[in-house]
């Protein structure tokens, strides 16, 4: 859709940065586990009507959704997989 393109427009120099600097940050990972981590809440927090919790998850799940289509769309198989197995540096 015509809202879609724009906001591939808009965020492109984001995604291009992190595609870059995300080996060495591992933010998407981090991104991703925090998000799998705070899962377990969305039920409570549903059934207690906390909004803003389940805002924040919506708006994780969607930069989450937005970062890997690009990262699929511009990435062999091999680079993506350096993007999820990150290991910090003692």
């Amino acid at each position: 859709s015509a809202d879609l393109k724009l906001l591939e427009e808009a965020t492109i120099s984001v995604c291009k940065s992190l595609v870059e600097k995300n080996p060495r940050t591992g933010n998407l990972g981090s991104l991703i586990k925090v998000f799998l981590s705070r899962t377990k809440e969305l039920k409570i927090s549903a059934e207690c009507q906390n909004h803003l919790f389940i805002w924040q998850a919506h708006n994780a799940l969607f930069i989450i959704c937005c970062l890997l289509k690009v990262f699929i769309s511009q990435m062999s198989e091999e680079e993506l997989q350096l993007h999820f197995t990150y290991e910090e540096k003692a």
